[in-house]
């Protein structure tokens, strides 16, 4: 590696919106996401990459994301419990953009470290990082579908556009007394998990666990659509080893070890799945009822209970892959793999 001082480059996070969508459960929610953030470790603070003879170091101090969440719901507080919300002063406040300082400092010289974009992807690729983290350990806390990440140089930003609310929705149906049971994690060991992965800035997933998170990202980075089901489907077959479409009931019977799902359960899953798999199919193989792009129910009634049902099916599939990574961050999990056992009896 040639020898050359490090030249850090200074970023700016900007976020437009920063909390939660909804305001359910915000007795039990919002506490535990102003905790994840306030005094965050060292492991969402700092980040170092090894790339092709460079170091890159990455510095983010959330502190600021931790007041301005606090600040929001101290404001809208009142409201929640029947009371007044807040005033047109104090509701700017808590509602204007929130910028973030952040550092990459790169030490060392390679083909790429020369181009601009170059200190900018280490940094987007921490803050996918901290996204998945964060919505692991206490689901709906990161909101960074308004994040745009950028440097004075920059001519156009870089959008993030990550949503918490397939993890929100989740935690908020298990609150509700709903199954699959999403819940909220100490975050020391969703980082220590997370670390022990060492995926860095892997461009394409190798292991089942890690293809799964990269499933989450993708479906946090778009709306919820019909291919939504696909990605499902790709997590946890990845996930618990089972061939692209084989049947339902081995993923069940595998899913069911890892959950550690009673038999009721396991019925119920078995039920749900199925659903969600007969969607996957119809979408597959062309027998489903393709929506027109505009979606509006308000004009078309006949949409309604097609788009509401849908709704479910997705969120459940995203709530099971979700409980599932959770199961295997709780058991200390990093890799998973399935051995057949075949019993015979002879003469």
């Amino acid at each position: 590696m040639k020898k050359t001082k490090p030249i850090s480059y200074e970023h700016v996070l900007e976020f437009k919106r920063c909390t939660r969508d909804g305001d359910e459960h915000g007795g039990i929610i919002d506490p535990l996401i102003e905790n994840f953030w306030h005094k965050a470790p060292e492991a969402l603070r700092q980040r170092e990459y090894e790339h092709n003879g460079c170091t890159i170091r990455v510095d983010i101090n959330w502190q600021r994301l931790a007041n301005r969440i606090r600040s929001f719901n101290e404001a809208w507080r009142p409201a929640s419990t029947g009371g007044l919300p807040p005033n047109n002063s104090a509701r700017q406040r808590v509602s204007r953009p929130l910028k973030i300082p952040a550092k990459v400092t790169v030490s060392g010289e390679n083909d790429t470290s020369s181009y601009q974009w170059y200190p900018s992807f280490f940094a987007e690729t921490f803050v996918h990082e901290v996204f998945l983290v964060a919505n692991l350990a206490v689901p709906g806390a990161a909101n960074f579908y308004s994040l745009s990440i950028s440097r004075h140089e920059d001519r156009s930003p870089i959008e993030v556009r990550l949503s918490q609310y397939a993890f929100e929705c989740a935690w908020v149906d298990s609150l509700d007394g709903n199954w699959p049971n999403v819940q909220a994690l100490p975050r020391e060991d969703v980082c220590e998990w997370f670390k022990a992965l060492d995926i860095g800035y892997k461009q394409r997933a190798g292991t089942g666990i890690e293809k799964a998170l990269y499933v989450l990202l993708h479906m946090a980075n778009g709306e919820t659509r019909i291919d939504s089901v696909a990605w499902i489907f790709h997590g946890l077959e990845a996930l618990v080893s089972t061939r692209v479409g084989e049947s339902v009931s081995g993923m069940v019977r595998r899913l069911g070890v890892v959950l550690d799902l009673d038999t009721r359960t396991q019925k119920i899953l078995n039920q749900r799945l199925r659903k969600l798999y007969d969607l996957r199919s119809s979408f597959v193989h062309g027998g489903y009822a393709v929506p027109h792009p505009i979606n509006s129910e308000v004009i078309d009634r006949n949409l309604d209970d097609h788009m509401r049902d849908f709704y479910e099916l997705i969120q459940f599939g995203a709530a099971l892959l979700i409980t599932t990574i959770q199961a295997l961050i709780k058991k200390r999990i990093i890799k998973l793999g399935f051995d057949e056992l075949i019993v015979t009896t002879t003469i």
